[in-house]
This record gives C-alpha cells, structure tokens and sequence, in this order.
C-alpha cells in the first residue's frame, strides 16, 4: 500500500508538471516574445448636454365653500373667471388654459346628517412655454387665497435625439483624450472595441420659484434600463440633464 501511494504522488506531480507552459530561449528571444503580445488601453469618454422643458403645464386648484352648494358653486365659477382674465393679462391666450378637475365635498356636522357646508374644488391647467410665464402664472396663488399651487408636469421635444447627442459627445471626448495620448506618448492608438459606460441615476432637483403658499414641486425620476445610456434630473424649468459614458479600448502600436 505504501509503495501505492508513493507511486500516486509521483505521477500527480508529473501530471501538474507536464501542464504548466514551459518557456524556453534565450533573453533576446524572451523579449521579442513579449513585444509580440497585443498590448491595449482603455479610455473613457463623458459628457452632458442640459435640455430645458419644451413647456410645462402648471395645476392650480380653485377651493370655494358654503353653506349652500349651489353658492360654493357660482363661486368657484366667478373665481375661475377672475383667474382666466388674470391669465390672459399676462399675455397667456384662453387656448393655453382650462378647467379639467372638478369635485364636490359636503361637510357634515357631529350630530347631524343634514351638510353643514360645501367645498367645491376645480382644476385649472395652465400651459406655460419659459420660466418667466411660469413666475407669472404662479402669481394667482398669492393674488387669491383660494387658489392652490397643485404641481406641475413637464413636457420635452426630442428627447431620443438629446440622448445621442450625448452619446456622440462622449465619443468626441474619448477620441480627445486618445489623441493626447498619441501626441505624449509617441504612440498610434487603433480602437478595437466598444461599449457604454454603467448607466447611472441620481435623484431630481426640486425648484421652487417663490411660490409663497404652493409647495415646492417635484418630479419623479424616470427609471433606467439597461439599454438607457444617458442620466436624467431635473434643475431650473425642469431642465434635463443627459449624462453619458463611454469606454473605448485601443490597441497601442509604435509609429
């Protein structure tokens, strides 16, 4: 048995042996075989492009309450007026503007179930195209204490073109760096293959406008997949930013 043994190790060793490589030359030979293997370098790419909103549609809620429905009625429509003139003194067309929410809720006493009151709620959505009309359509919150900032929703153009617009920055930007490279390092650099960066996701900026009653707004981040290349927030009228990475790997030569 022991004569067994001894003859397994051997012949494990040999076997271990026999399939590590075996480099065999002299040292110009060793050399020349280290030239000979493919040598590569990675290089990134960045860049960001800020979009701002094609145009933003502003939510302001118009709250009126009475004893009497039919009253809480008449007097959010007379409000609701009173905020449309306001609108179109700004220069904003009747057309950029409407009521699209309406509800009613009656308010009830602790021992009666007759109502006591009505509150009537209406929302007005106001198409704003800039900042500045923004600001200004804001201004009924503060003119009326029965308007409510109620948000605000974003809307962009060419959303897919600004992505590749980063996209195709990010690669000038790699091809920037590789040509410093080439300039410092007296080296000719060939690419031999691509690929995108990890796409990330940060959280939106809120903005709030000095809206003195209506709270700040926010908007919910859109989430990435993996084919997505690009990073969005929002900052200063919903502004997008488009954040993209690129990794280019290159085979290094001598000139």
């Amino acid at each position: 048995m022991r004569q067994l043994a001894v003859i397994g190790l051997v012949f494990l060793i040999g076997f271990q042996a026999s399939a590590e490589p075996e480099i065999k030359g002299t040292a110009t030979e060793l050399a020349q075989f280290i030239n000979g293997v493919p040598k590569t370098v990675a290089v990134a790419g960045e860049a960001e492009v800020r979009v701002p909103a094609h145009r933003a549609v502003l939510s302001l809620k118009v709250v009126t309450e009475n004893k009497s429905l039919q009253e809480a009625l008449r007097m959010n429509l007379e409000l609701r007026g009173k905020v449309a003139d306001y609108l179109k003194s700004l220069g904003i067309p009747a057309e950029r503007f409407q009521a699209s929410k309406f509800s009613s809720t009656p308010k009830f006493g602790i021992f009666s179930e007759k109502a006591k009151s009505y509150r009537v709620e209406n929302v007005m959505r106001v198409s704003v195209q800039d900042e500045k009309e923004f600001q200004n359509a804001s201004g009924a919150v503060d003119k009326w204490a029965e308007v409510q900032f109620d948000g605000v929703e974003f809307e962009y153009a060419d959303k897919e073109l600004q992505k590749q617009n980063a996209i195709a920055k990010a690669c000038d930007n790699a091809n920037d760096r590789k040509k410093i490279y080439e300039e410092k390092f007296g080296l000719n650099l060939v690419p031999v293959r691509f690929g995108q960066g990890e796409v990330m996701q940060r959280n939106a900026v809120p903005a709030n406008y000095g809206l003195s009653r209506g709270e700040a707004y926010g908007v919910t981040p859109v989430s990435a997949s993996a084919s997505d290349v690009a990073e969005e927030s929002v900052s200063s009228f919903g502004e997008l930013i488009y954040t993209a990475t690129v990794m280019v790997e290159y085979s290094v030569q001598p000139r």
